[in-house]
């Protein structure tokens, strides 16, 4: 069934407006009082950490043990949309669109990134930094962050929204969700629910497309020596919100569709490249021990925090943080997944939205990330020097700079950073539209207007944090968050365990023609 595009619905003003309003608050003050609000929401961020750590780690855990249910248990031959439902993507394009919307441009900078900084500055449980087991740790950490954790989340929130969307034809929104989970419509709970989603949402995409609008004028840089500044990044934040708003209103099956195959191109000609190039000895030696490392330890990978070494912050530096950026991203990131998984049984759905994802996350950080350590070990480059010096985005090029015709590589590595920005942006714009519009079903798509007004507020905003500073004072407020979404995740789980068993029982899985009337379920 094609998407439908509905021009003519109204706008949920309660939920949109305020979340709008208070986000460019907060960004305005991070902007004017750069160092006050840095200082506040890193305090803010630690004693977070510290009383509320373990419930995040915990929390992350046991989704991993929820996926796991679907994936082996009889729920998951529930099929989305009934067993006449035609799945609407091939797997090819499925699969690059899942690996593209979770993805972004953080992968890119963070598969060389992260390595680095877990090398040269180990947790206390770890051991010594800089050590052999502290590279081997480095590298599988950054796998491990980078994928089962946050693909499990999303998993099952967009099987959770697939599920009472397609097979009991409720609205695609969280309105569904709350009325599901707890058995009553409650409105102001709905729009409450709605406009915090809204807010975390666009406050967390700002972020991360100002990582990457840094990024991308470090890339610039380095290929073309056109300097880092507030006017590059202007050039680039309106080159790429063209982009992804142009491929947002023209709906899934056709904009993201499209970029995320070319974006897919890109990033297996660098794997390719890098493991060929690079040292590829180095590299298939530390990648297999990380593999190893991880199954001996994925456990303690998940919940490490400081007990016993209350001056070590590395645990809210790194997976608290992680962790709780995926709960912010999961639910809405499940709600534009769940689009895809028409006529998928939900073990399919989760088997692809968890597996395909997480493989791949782990090879290009075994690739990129063995890469990094094998610089810094053998003196090629001071891959830590440079980070200290001009900061992560500049170093990601330099060292590219390091291999053959790196020109080129710098400028296809550019591209792709571009590209995954838009995959990022792309469905964020499309699912914070659908958010504030009331009444859109699986099959629809939010009106044009809207889609075009986020995708300005996105693009905007994320210029504003990166050219005034302010990036750096705000992005543990959306770590904090976390805290607070984490409901809302642990509402779409309640939602999936409950539909999934009702659905398996009723014939066809329990497909309606049409919505049943409110209060039968």
């Amino acid at each position: 069934m094609d998407n439908k595009t509905t021009d003519n619905r109204k706008i949920n003003k309660w939920a949109f407006w305020p979340a709008i309003v208070i986000l460019i608050t907060f960004i305005l003050s991070g902007v004017i009082w750069t160092e006050e609000v840095g200082a506040v929401m890193t305090k803010l961020l630690y004693g977070m950490a510290d009383y509320f750590g373990a419930y995040i780690n915990l929390l992350s855990l046991v989704f991993i043990f929820l996926a796991v249910v679907f994936l082996i248990g009889r729920y998951g031959d529930v099929i989305i949309g009934g067993k006449d439902a035609k799945p609407e993507y091939s797997m090819a394009s499925w699969c690059a669109m899942s690996i593209c919307s979770g993805i972004g441009t953080g992968l890119l900078f963070w598969a060389m990134g992260e390595p680095i900084f877990h090398f040269m500055t180990t947790p206390a449980a770890m051991g010594e930094a800089g050590s052999r087991r502290a590279g081997i740790f480095a590298v599988a950490q950054a796998m491990w962050d980078w994928s089962f954790v946050q693909y499990c989340m999303y998993a099952i929130c967009g099987a959770a929204f697939a599920i009472i969307c397609y097979n009991r034809k409720k609205n695609l929104s969280f309105n569904s969700i709350v009325e599901s989970a707890t058995g009553k419509k409650i409105g102001w709970l709905n729009t409450l629910v709605t406009a915090v989603v809204i807010f975390c949402l666009m406050g967390a995409t700002s972020n991360s497309m100002g990582v990457g609008l840094m990024q991308i004028g470090a890339g610039l840089e380095a290929a073309f020596g056109i300097p880092q500044s507030a006017v590059t990044w202007l050039f680039a934040a309106v080159f790429v919100t063209a982009i992804f708003v142009l491929s947002c209103v023209s709906g899934i099956g056709k904009g993201l569709k499209l970029v995320s195959s070319a974006c897919m191109y890109f990033f297996f000609f660098l794997l390719a490249y890098v493991f060929i190039f690079g040292n590829t000895e180095f590299i298939t030696k530390i990648t297999s021990e990380s593999i190893g490392f991880i199954v001996d330890n994925w456990g303690t990978q998940t919940t490490m925090a400081n007990a016993m070494a209350a001056d070590d912050k590395w645990f809210a530096d790194w997976i608290v943080q992680y962790w709780a950026s995926f709960i912010v991203y999961a639910p809405v990131i499940g709600m534009f997944l769940a689009r895809m998984g028409r006529g998928r049984s939900v073990r399919t759905f989760m088997l692809v939205q968890i597996l395909v994802p997480s493989f791949f996350c782990i090879l290009w950080i075994g690739v990129f990330g063995g890469q990094t350590i094998y610089l810094q070990t053998s003196g090629t480059l001071d891959v830590w020097e440079a980070v200290s010096s001009a900061g992560m985005q500049a170093t990601v090029f330099q060292i590219i700079g390091t291999l053959p015709f790196s020109k080129i590589i710098t400028v296809m590595f550019l591209c792709t950073v571009t590209l995954s920005f838009c995959t990022l942006a792309d469905p964020m714009a499309s699912v914070a539209a659908t958010l504030s519009v009331n009444g859109l079903s699986a099959e629809d798509e939010a009106p044009r207007r809207q889609k075009i007004l986020v995708g300005c507020i996105l693009g905007g905003t994320a210029y504003t944090l990166v050219a005034t500073g302010g990036i750096n004072s705000v992005k543990g407020m959306f770590t904090l968050v976390g805290l607070l979404q984490s409901i809302v995740l642990i509402m779409c789980a309640i939602v999936l365990f409950r539909y999934a068993k009702k659905c398996f029982y009723l014939p066809n899985s329990g497909y309606l023609e049409v919505p049943e009337e409110r209060g039968q379920e």
